[in-house]
């Protein structure tokens, strides 16, 4: 499947390009359980097409010790214009 949404396309059509910082809340299954957005890019379509990317990513569960537990992380989301 395509993971990149349209709104990011037409930015890159644009030759809009930026990095967002994305709170991810991870599950004890790896699952993106929300999202939300740390440091803006500057572009609204940008932050929007980055917690679209958001929901799809998946993560192998975080540990506490030997228990798997929920957890915040933190990653940018670059959208290149090339």
């Amino acid at each position: 499947p395509d993971l990149i949404p349209q709104r990011a396309y037409d930015t890159q059509d644009a030759g809009i390009g930026g990095q967002v910082l994305v709170w991810f809340f991870i599950s004890e299954e790896g699952r993106v359980l929300d999202k939300r957005v740390s440091k803006t890019s500057g572009h609204s379509q940008l932050d929007d097409a980055a917690l679209e990317v958001a929901g799809v990513y998946e993560f192998t569960p975080a540990l506490n010790r030997d228990k798997v537990v929920k957890v915040w992380v933190q990653l940018p989301i670059t959208f290149e214009v090339r």
